[in-house]
């Protein structure tokens, strides 16, 4: 048996024994994970010489004394078991697909109680980490697309599929050349990027677009360009045109602070823009349409500099926001806005959103067809 397969085993046996308080029968435990209990036995007496203060309740059940707890298993901290748990909770939408229950076999593996119950968080004393599990879209409905691709970006295969443009809504079939899957957290979005026949070109598919979709026994090349750090290069999340453009965004003193602590795209520069606090934040992108949708979040606190055709789209959307709220009155209108109109307030719900920030409706969809993407 492989190193690791002991080591999980034994791991396994010891969070088993801590968890149970009638102690736990080894023979059902072996038939469970299909192992010899004569095998299990000799790892708790392994368990026991190591310092483990296990107690036999009768002939063939064991235990570890009261107190005991799982985190402190050799090897693995309390710490560890900590980042587990943050990436199993920030995995949530993908839980229960084929990318996903790997992740849930191993946390079971750490985690399982003598009845094969795994914990629903870490158990140290009082928890000290939470994670806000992602309120996006749930892909157990789109678990054999994810499976599908899974398989032929392994195996390169190609995929005929039917996807839905979000933009447009047209309806195509295509053969897909997968490259890679792509996670993109700040939208919370499972993404495809690959080879699309149909278009000759680089396309980037939302995952939960596609209608329907076939695994062929038809081989492909792999092709670099369709891995993410190829595909994205220069995209502000996941939409990248061919034009690389320069862009400068004046922020307001009240935004600044948070434009400063992060960094928004690779080879950004953030200076001050005057005495009262205001900086520039200057960022070469390739597509602006996203950059758009952020940009507006931040309501009456951003200004586009450059270049004039972003500045232009901004103003059009502002002004259009301006007038749809003009009539709210003292209080809130529909769209939940305040008075005063755009340039007094962010909106509570950014059409754009931020990277890192909750999941809001049709974040997601800027893979679309009518730019080249998906």
């Amino acid at each position: 048996m492989a190193r690791n397969d002991q080591i999980v085993r034994i791991l396994t046996v010891a969070h088993a024994l801590s968890q149970s308080r009638r102690g736990v029968s080894l023979k059902t435990l072996a038939a469970r994970h299909g192992w010899s209990w004569r095998t299990l036995y000799r790892d708790v007496q392994a368990l026991d010489r190591a310092g483990f203060p296990v107690e036999t309740v009768e002939p063939g059940r064991h235990r570890l004394i009261e107190g005991w707890c799982a985190p402190q298993l050799p090897g693995i901290e309390a710490d560890e078991i900590a980042s587990l748990y943050a990436i199993r909770a920030l995995g949530e939408s993908w839980r229960h697909t084929a990318i996903g229950r790997p992740l849930e076999r191993l946390w079971m593996k750490v985690t399982s109680t003598g009845e094969g119950q795994g914990a629903l968080m870490p158990v140290s004393g009082e928890p000290w980490l939470a994670v806000r599990s992602p309120f996006g879209i749930d892909y157990r409905a789109h678990d054999k697309t994810i499976a599908t691709f899974d398989r032929a970006v392994r195996d390169r295969l190609a995929v005929n599929c039917r996807y839905r443009a979000l933009s447009t809504g047209e309806i195509s079939a295509r053969t897909i050349e997968p490259g890679e899957l792509y996670w993109d957290p700040g939208l919370e979005t499972l993404y495809v990027i690959g080879w699309c026949r149909l278009r000759g070109d680089v396309r980037i598919f939302a995952v939960q677009r596609f209608l329907a979709v076939a695994l062929t026994e038809e081989r492909f090349a792999a092709r670099p360009e369709t891995r993410s750090k190829a595909a994205l290069m220069g995209a502000f999340r996941v939409w990248r045109d061919t034009n690389v453009k320069k862009v400068r965004v004046r922020f307001t003193p009240k935004a600044a602070p948070e434009i400063r602590e992060r960094t928004w795209a690779p080879g950004q520069n953030i200076e001050d823009a005057g005495t009262d606090g205001s900086v520039i934040l200057a960022m070469k992108v390739a597509g602006l349409p996203e950059l758009e949708r952020w940009i507006l979040g931040y309501g009456g606190d951003a200004e586009v500099l450059e270049p004039a055709e972003l500045r232009r789209a901004v103003a059009a959307k502002a002004a259009s926001a301006a007038t749809r709220y003009a009539g709210a009155g003292d209080g809130a209108g529909a769209g939940g806005g305040e008075r005063g109109g755009l340039g007094r307030r962010r909106p509570a719900v950014r059409a754009g959103g931020r990277t890192g920030g909750s999941a809001v409706a049709g974040r997601d969809s800027l893979s679309r067809d009518d730019k080249g993407r998906g």
